[in-house]
């Protein structure tokens, strides 16, 4: 018995090693002072394959695209043939001082500025990653977008440029016609002028959040028209157009949403990428789940309290 466990052990190591190994960093793109990179991790799949392109969370301040939270999921996605290129994007809000970010003035303009640099790189990787589809085998017609927290931003603001801004798509090697096969969202928002709207039709869209997100709004966070709007908000203007999407709720969660789908969700989200790949997910569904064991929590979140979460 003690054998056959130290053989499985054995056995886990050395594939996490091989699977570590696969992997692949470039630099993408360099942005005034920053080097933006990139790390690919191919599908096993002999086939062109579904990629996945994420960003990773970090309040615009900071983060690590290979961060240790993440890659249980890179690694349950390229073992069931669905490549992921994880990237860097400029964080702006680091350099801005605390002092800066305590009004709500403040905050709106410098996280306005920190989205758009973040989505114009975003958008930037997705081109490099479209040129370089041939050499790294995947399929350009299906790319999916994913981020946690701030990443979840980035991608969900991506897809409204898409379909909102085509001015976006001059410079950062996307075809005039493109947009991803899906976009997955781990506790996002949408940064806008009123509540979200699409000029043109979104991809589908996977959405996972808390009800008692602290740090992004569950629902918004307004300065007159102006604010975040998180998953409720986006689900509900996406069903009012009925356009497909998912919207997974945890009832009692906080922000900690950003990163529990790596590890606890991943067959949900690989469910959502061979749906979209088969051209079979057609529906709009809210899935509920919640904290067990969680009575009378805070959800009546104001636009104070998350510039004081994000300080």
């Amino acid at each position: 018995m003690r054998k056959t466990v130290s053989a499985l052990i054995f056995c886990m190591v050395a594939f996490m090693s091989s699977w570590a190994s696969s992997k692949t960093t470039e630099i993408y793109n360099i942005a005034g002072n920053d080097t933006l990179r990139l790390d690919f991790y191919p599908a096993a799949s002999p086939a062109p394959s579904p990629v996945m392109i994420f960003a990773f969370g970090g309040g615009f301040k900071g983060g690590d695209r290979a961060d240790s939270s993440y890659i249980p999921m890179f690694e349950y996605l390229t073992r069931n043939g669905v490549a992921v290129v994880s990237v860097d994007y400029r964080t702006l809000l680091k350099d801005v001082p605390a002092q800066e970010m305590m009004t709500p003035e403040g905050f709106k303009s410098h996280l306005a500025s920190a989205i758009q640099a973040a989505t114009t790189d975003f958008l930037t990787a997705t081109g490099y990653v479209i040129s370089k589809s041939s050499q790294w085998n995947i399929d350009p017609d299906l790319i999916f977008a994913c981020g946690s927290s701030a990443g979840a931003i980035t991608v969900l603001q991506a897809e409204d440029t898409l379909c909102n801004d085509k001015i976006y798509y001059a410079g950062v090697g996307l075809p005039h016609d493109f947009n991803y096969a899906g976009v997955i969202s781990m506790a996002g928002a949408v940064c806008s002028d009123g509540a979200p709207q699409w000029q043109m039709t979104p991809c589908p869209i996977l959405l996972f959040h808390g009800d008692a997100d602290s740090v992004v709004p569950f629902e918004k966070a307004t300065l007159g028209d102006f604010g975040l709007w998180g998953s409720k908000s986006i689900s509900t203007a996406l069903r009012q157009k009925e356009i497909p999407h998912a919207f997974h709720r945890v009832n009692g969660a906080s922000h900690e949403i950003a990163i529990a789908p790596c590890t606890g969700y991943c067959g949900e989200i690989y469910d959502f990428i061979r749906a979209v790949c088969n051209r079979t997910f057609n529906k709009i569904e809210e899935t509920v789940s919640s904290v067990p064991g969680l009575n009378g929590y805070k959800t009546d979140f104001t636009i104070v309290d998350y510039i004081k979460s994000n300080l």
